[in-house]
């Protein structure tokens, strides 16, 4: 059995936490999160994906995905494996992800999830789909959550050899055992 999900696959998941983290949540390192619309949209979901061709409608519909993954690593967090696979199937049926061999101009072939005429956020929603279903029977429950600092609502990956990681990363881990050596110092 193989312990970790491919490159291909790992890429594909940290940018899908990336596109939750940039476009989804209320609260990042105990600050509210403010809400992002128009321009501050679009410029957000551009700089997530590295790609210069996203309108206001395309950032809409990633903000979308990106609640959707939100909603399976949140039920994941929540130890509700049930409920995260019946929301990631929904995903894969929705996206039409299928496998397909593809070739751009001189590239060699290479494998797609999306057909050769999807858009930008069917592509991503294929791709994520496949890649957390992928990941998703041995790796995922336990190598994705949500922030466990207060007021801090971001997902993160784990990809540590222990599987301990609570936080989304040095930020909140140190906010939260400063609180906790302020509260023992104040009861003693």
């Amino acid at each position: 059995m193989v312990d970790e999900p491919d490159g291909h696959h790992a890429m594909r998941l940290e940018t899908g936490v990336a596109l939750v983290n940039a476009l989804t949540g209320e609260h990042v390192r105990g600050r509210p999160k403010p809400a992002l619309g128009g321009d501050d949209l679009v410029r957000v979901a551009t700089e997530t994906l590295g790609n210069g061709q996203i309108d206001l409608l395309t950032a809409e519909r990633l903000r979308n995905l990106a609640s959707r993954l939100r909603e399976i690593i949140e039920s994941l967090s929540r130890r509700e494996h049930d409920e995260a696979a019946g929301l990631l199937n929904q995903m894969l049926e929705d996206s039409k992800a299928r496998p397909s061999l593809q070739r751009h101009g001189e590239q060699s072939w290479h494998l797609h999830f999306h057909g050769p005429d999807a858009d930008l956020v069917q592509q991503w929603a294929a791709g994520l789909a496949v890649s957390v279903a992928a990941a998703f029977g041995e790796h995922i429950p336990h190598r994705v959550g949500l922030c466990a600092a207060p007021r801090c609502d971001q997902v993160y990956i784990d990809a540590s050899q222990a599987q301990i990681k609570r936080f989304c990363g040095l930020a909140c881990q140190n906010r939260v055992k400063a609180a906790a050596y302020r509260a023992r110092r104040s009861g003693s």
